[in-house]
């Protein structure tokens, strides 16, 4: 296959913001991990993608995996369609805010039963962010992705708009906002989007 059919046939990576939570209208909101505004609830049902994912990966904060719940909600059980949910702890935000915190494991086990959350630790005691440390993440998350690139068709992403700055080298998302993403073939070019 030559590099122009592999890139016509290379997997999707869909990139969403989170739906609007309180901290985005209260910008002092002092509590962590805080809830959905109405109008995020109403507006995550609204997000479409180019393809039905068979792979959804999620920032662990409860506005990353409402935002999930909502967009597809066949991931709460519908055998229509099948997906693996993944919980990510380096897809968190970039920001050190009180508000980008989140909750300890058991307590999201708590919220979100039906969720593996293995991979975070007990408490949320990641360390102070840093350029160089949100940079390091968005490298690994892309490395993380190409490589199951190799095994999903389309990957959806769910994050916040700090750390998609980091992941994808670009303009800040508004809440709700998709965009998709393949992997270049270039040697340079990592990604390509799709808007």
């Amino acid at each position: 296959m030559s590099p122009t059919e592999q890139s016509i046939v290379s997997p999707l990576v869909h990139v969403i913001r989170h739906g609007q939570s309180l901290h985005n209208v209260d910008r002092n909101y002092p509590h962590r991990d805080p809830p959905w505004t109405d109008a995020g609830h109403e507006a995550t049902k609204e997000i479409k993608i180019p393809a039905i994912p068979d792979l959804i990966v999620i920032s662990p904060m409860a506005r990353t995996i409402q935002t999930a719940m909502n967009a597809f909600p066949f991931i709460l059980g519908s055998t229509l369609f099948q997906a693996e949910v993944q919980i990510w702890p380096d897809l968190r935000e970039a920001h050190d805010a009180n508000c980008n915190k989140g909750i300890s494991r058991s307590e999201m086990l708590v919220e979100f039963p039906q969720f593996n959350f293995a991979k975070c630790p007990e408490e949320w005691d990641h360390p102070p962010h840093t350029i160089d440390d949100a940079t390091a993440r968005a490298e690994a998350v892309r490395q993380r992705l190409k490589e199951l690139s190799k095994t999903y068709s389309n990957i959806a992403l769910i994050t916040h708009r700090g750390f998609i700055a980091f992941l994808v080298k670009g303009d800040r998302y508004d809440v709700c906002e998709t965009r998709s993403y393949r992997f270049g073939v270039m040697r340079r070019q990592r990604w390509s989007c799709l808007e």
